[in-house]
């Protein structure tokens, strides 16, 4: 459950903020009728760049934002710090969680130059005291990638979805505009405000 006081902390904070290669998606923004919206997330062969020993992060009962980036890609390069400010304002709040998945070349991913170049960027684009608000996650073999592209239409970098807590698409958002991090950040207000009102009546 998540107590209502706390979701309109939430809310508040949100307010107060202020994206192998198909090909990069500079400006589109969010595609509300994108075929992905309604299909159900499974467990995917994720691996943690800031500890192998790691289990792949789960989506059931929590809201989460998943996202593929790169450092070679510059969209990716101006959005990903909006969404380490969001999860930084979010990181009390144990029903939400971001994964950034950090993609290299084609795969399979060369780990050791994957996790250098994902470090340094994080170092450079991320203040010091929000740098704890993201784990950054890669995608090894390129399973999880060709998953997403058979089934969820991924297509282009940057690509950001929204699952809600049964697992579930809501949103997706192709390429990245300035805009993007306050559309998310609402999304996001709302998938948790709807999962706090199930918990409420599940307990009813």
């Amino acid at each position: 459950m998540i107590p209502r006081r706390r979701l309109s902390a939430v809310v508040t904070a949100i307010i107060l903020i202020g994206g192998w290669m198909p090909f990069l998606a500079g400006c589109e923004g969010p595609t509300p009728a994108h075929p992905a919206v309604g299909r159900t997330v499974g467990k995917l062969p994720l691996a943690s760049l800031a500890d192998p020993s790691r289990r792949p992060p789960t989506f059931a009962g929590r809201v989460t934002l998943l996202n593929f980036w790169g450092t070679w890609c510059p969209p990716c390069r101006r959005e990903l710090p909006g969404l380490v400010r969001l999860a930084d304002r979010l990181r009390n709040e144990p029903a939400f969680q971001l994964v950034a998945v950090s993609c290299g070349g084609r795969p399979p991913e060369d780990i050791a130059a994957l996790t250098e170049s994902t470090n340094a960027f994080l170092n450079e684009a991320v203040s010091p005291s929000q740098r704890s608000a993201i784990e950054p996650w890669t995608d090894p073999d390129g399973r999880t990638r060709m998953i997403f592209s058979a089934s969820f239409g991924f297509e282009a970098f940057p690509t950001t979805y929204l699952i809600g807590p049964d697992a579930k698409v809501r949103q997706v958002w192709v390429g990245y505009r300035p805009r993007d991090e306050a559309d998310i950040a609402q999304a996001i207000v709302a998938a948790l405000k709807e999962a706090g009102s199930a918990a409420v009546s599940a307990e009813r």
